[in-house]
């Protein structure tokens, strides 16, 4: 088995991400993920009762506005409304 060793790192979603491309013919590969022990892997702190609180509250009232009634609008006009009287 080959190996090839380079540097990069895990991404929020779980994709890793290398620092440089690798001259490899593309295709399945076997990973070990090897963490240094300087780098210490933190969890972000959960969130407060209140702070969730907080921000579920800022949601519904930004939710809140899709709920106002406005007046009627119409595809056909999309450049006007996007470029003005002249679009």
């Amino acid at each position: 088995m080959k190996a090839i060793e380079t540097k990069g790192r895990i991404l929020s979603n779980g994709t890793i991400q290398l620092d440089e491309p690798i001259d490899v013919v593309p295709g399945k590969v076997r990973l070990v993920i090897l963490f240094p022990e300087d780098i210490r892997q933190e969890h972000p702190p959960k969130l407060s009762p209140e702070e969730r609180k907080r921000i579920v509250a800022v949601m519904d009232s930004v939710a809140e506005l899709s709920l106002k009634k406005g007046p009627p609008v119409s595809n056909r006009k999309h450049d006007q409304y996007l470029f003005g009287e002249n679009g």
